[in-house]
């Protein structure tokens, strides 16, 4: 039944893009569906609106319609390479569209198109994960996974290109054991600078891994590592870590150690908390998040009791719990640091393919409930990101138009 409804995803592209957009989730490993599913992304991407002046969209658009075209490919990559620019990916962009088109709506196809695939291959990884029967708590798990690579992150598609660029080449080097994707790992930088501060993290947990888990127990400093980590996450304050010696030490120079010196800075931990103070939404973004930490929290204390007792092999469980933990401590930290916080969106993404992986096998009524409160904690990103913010930033002929009128329409776009 679902195979036949993925099968209408591709005519309901050119009819109806968002009907063939969720036709094809229905049947996501077929080559159609793939197909499918990253063409909407690029049509997505296409039909945002630069209405909105605080919208990341809306700053690249005025951008890319300033953007001086002299500057080509030789011309970035050395500014890059000078330190002079924080990362590459924006402007190799912003030249590449700018050889054939003025319309930054293009641009944002095109970063769709980047975007997309990396979307369905992370929503590949967690298909295979979960095990070969979807109920609605696969289902639970799929809305909360789906939601961190949600098409609308493409409003602000350098840090979360990027971020997907790092989930599924981590997950392929670390879990899957595929050397060849450390590369994919060290380009992520090039999509967004702050990515840089977790190449070396991930690298050392490479070098280590063999001492902090075997076939049968991940090793109980890491856990204790884990418990360290999420206290401290409650007591740091904004820029409580010092970053400057990156800098001093010419370890991040240039245009990124000015800006990472910047966001480590007094002043902006001081803006950061204001804008916290003064906005609602931002308000109760808080303090759901709050909830999402405990959430992680209380998954992690029930996933390592689970996998204790259990006793058949538990080699794959062992080294992706292990990296769970590494990481989920490493991000903790990170979130004192402003925007540090967006690694915990990261951090979700493989505690999801965990939780998903354990209840493939371990289908007890703990795990179950488990699963289920992951809707309400979960919830307010799930609002936002899936529902609120497509309807704030995508242009209204993208829920009832057809493949051409939206193309169409946006034909002739220029930023006034």
């Amino acid at each position: 039944m679902l195979k036949r409804i993925g099968g209408f995803g591709f005519p309901l592209l050119f009819a109806l893009p968002v009907a063939g957009f969720f036709a094809s989730l229905c049947n996501i490993r077929s080559k159609s569906s793939a197909f499918v599913y990253v063409a909407f992304a690029m049509l997505f991407g296409y039909a945002i609106s630069f209405s909105d002046p605080s919208a990341d969209s809306y700053r690249y658009a005025e951008a890319f319609q300033r953007f001086d075209n002299t500057l080509n490919y030789n011309t970035i990559v050395q500014l890059y390479r000078n330190g002079e620019l924080r990362d590459m990916y924006r402007l190799l962009l912003f030249y590449f569209v700018s050889l054939f088109s003025s319309n930054p709506k293009v641009v944002y196809a095109c970063a769709g198109l980047v975007y997309g695939i990396f979307s369905y291959l992370s929503l590949l990884i967690f298909v295979r994960e979960r095990g070969n029967k979807w109920d609605k708590y696969t289902l639970a798990l799929a809305l909360v996974f789906f939601t961190y690579i949600s098409l609308a992150s493409i409003n602000g598609f350098r840090f979360n290109t990027g971020a997907l660029v790092l989930f599924y080449s981590t997950y392929q080097f670390i879990i899957k054991r595929k050397t060849i994707w450390v590369f994919g790992i060290l380009i992520t930088p090039l999509f967004h600078y702050g990515i840089i501060l977790m190449i070396p993290v991930i690298l050392f947990y490479k070098l280590v891994e063999r001492l902090l888990y075997t076939k049968d127990e991940v090793k109980s400093i890491l856990f204790y590592a884990f418990i360290l980590a999420f206290i401290a996450s409650w007591i740091l304050g904004a820029n409580s870590i010092n970053l400057s010696f990156l800098s001093q030490a010419d370890v991040l120079s240039g245009a990124v150690g000015a800006r990472m010196n910047y966001i480590n800075s007094s002043e902006v931990a001081n803006l950061v908390e204001n804008r916290g103070e003064s906005s609602l939404f931002l308000g109760i973004q808080k303090y759901f998040g709050y909830g999402i930490k405990i959430y992680v929290f209380v998954v992690i204390l029930f996933l390592r009791k689970l996998l204790n007792r259990a006793k058949k092999d538990k080699i794959e469980f062992s080294r992706l719990f292990a990296f769970v933990l590494f990481f989920y401590s490493v991000a903790f930290i990170a979130s004192s640091i402003p925007s540090g916080g967006r690694f915990l969106n990261i951090g979700h993404l493989f505690m999801i393919l965990l939780l998903g992986r354990c209840y493939a096998v371990y289908k007890g009524e703990d795990i179950r409930k488990l699963i289920l409160w992951a809707l309400p904690v979960f919830s307010f990103n799930i609002a936002f990101i899936n529902f609120m913010l497509p309807f704030l930033i995508l242009s209204p002929t993208i829920w009832y138009g057809n493949l051409f009128w939206i193309i169409i329409e946006g034909l002739d776009f220029y930023l006034s």
